[in-house]
């Protein structure tokens, strides 16, 4: 017996149905995996974005600091050439003085007295070099107490090259 033209078409039919069938499975597959990879790239997307905000935020906060440390070195910048200035000024005050008042009237002052058969005023650079041992025993005596050791030596250097500069040793 032959199958019939019926049979024939039916066969086909199901065939057609059977691969349509698996065409779909197979996109419905395709659909699932690219859906699943969609959310994976959206997660990943949002984490990106969400971390590019958090540096963003992070660096407007360190140009912040880094503007602020700016203004503060500039004010410290204009502090320390007006502090030079008044240095200057105040040390060339003091060089003045010294030189054109104290000098000339330490020494007439002490002509006078020896002519009395008084003693002699001592210098003001006698002073000056007391009281800063003075202040170098205090700082001594604080860095020893804190547990720090000044560096004698070099402050014993200075102190005595500041005296010979101004005319140290004077009577």
């Amino acid at each position: 017996m032959e199958p019939t033209p019926d049979a024939d078409q039916q066969r086909e039919a199901l065939k057609n149905l059977q691969r349509m069938t698996q065409s779909l499975i197979d996109c419905k597959a395709n659909l699932l995996q690219k859906t699943e990879s969609l959310e994976h790239k959206q997660h990943l997307l949002e984490e990106v974005i969400s971390e590019r905000q958090r540096l963003t935020k992070e660096k407007r906060m360190l140009l912040d600091m880094i503007q602020n440390v700016q203004r503060d070195l500039e004010a410290t910048t204009e502090a320390e050439a007006s502090l030079l200035k008044e240095r200057d000024d105040l040390q060339q005050t003091v060089d003045r003085v010294r030189n054109q008042e104290y000098e000339p009237l330490h020494d007439r002052v002490n002509q006078l007295r020896t002519s009395h058969g008084l003693q002699k005023v001592p210098h003001v650079q006698q002073e000056v070099d007391a009281q800063m041992a003075r202040i170098l025993e205090e700082r001594r005596t604080n860095w020893q107490q804190q547990g720090t050791s000044p560096a004698v030596s070099s402050s014993n250097h200075s102190s005595g090259t500041r005296s010979r500069r101004r005319g140290g040793g004077r009577g």
